[in-house]
């Protein structure tokens, strides 16, 4: 079994961003949305394109999954047509058990995230938050960060990851533009 997966974050409304990236879109097997989908943030500048009515009609056209991120509120589920969108979720790529949140939970509550990784048994940890991409392997937990798409923090760029899954799970982090900026193999 081959799989591809596009995994993006705190898109903040910026169609302009997602229309970069949208051909990929078209390319992979699935597509999660890790939180912060059209509403910048009281912390956050408005990103290049925004325009949170114009993203979710774009978003629409694909079938992806979303975990709800600390900027997504009641009103961003009916533009974008969901019923519900889950704090987090746990899915399987391949032999590796995933589990997917935005990560305000780290901030708020002062979660670790590789004790909650452990807790829930999970392999590999994905979320989003801090804007910032990143892999890392902690206790034999793989915690890794897309980026924004939309509004990178701490000098990092616009950035998503693709997950590639087949006897084997590569992990790449790209800029908008395309280039590789971080990667591991399991």
């Amino acid at each position: 079994m081959k799989l591809k997966v596009l995994v993006i974050s705190d898109t903040h409304g910026s169609v302009t961003s997602w229309r970069k990236i949208e051909n990929l879109a078209k390319e992979v097997d699935e597509i999660f949305h890790l939180g912060d989908v059209l509403y910048h943030g009281p912390r956050n500048p408005l990103p290049e394109g925004y325009s949170p009515g114009e993203l979710a009609e774009e978003l629409k056209k694909y079938n992806i999954k979303y975990i709800r991120g600390n900027c997504d509120a009641d009103v961003d589920l009916k533009v974008l047509g969901l019923p519900e969108m889950p704090r987090q979720i746990i899915e399987f790529f391949g032999k590796y058990r995933f589990m997917m949140l935005h990560g305000e939970i780290v901030e708020n509550d002062g979660v670790d995230l590789v004790e909650f990784a452990r807790f829930h048994k999970v392999d590999v940890m994905l979320h989003g938050h801090t804007h910032i991409p990143s892999i890392m392997e902690k206790r034999g937990v793989i915690i890794a960060n897309p980026g924004s798409l939309s509004l990178p923090k701490s000098k990092s760029s616009q950035s998503y990851m693709v997950l590639d899954v087949a006897d084997f799970l590569k992990i790449t982090i790209f800029t908008i533009e395309g280039n590789e900026v971080f990667s591991k193999v399991l």
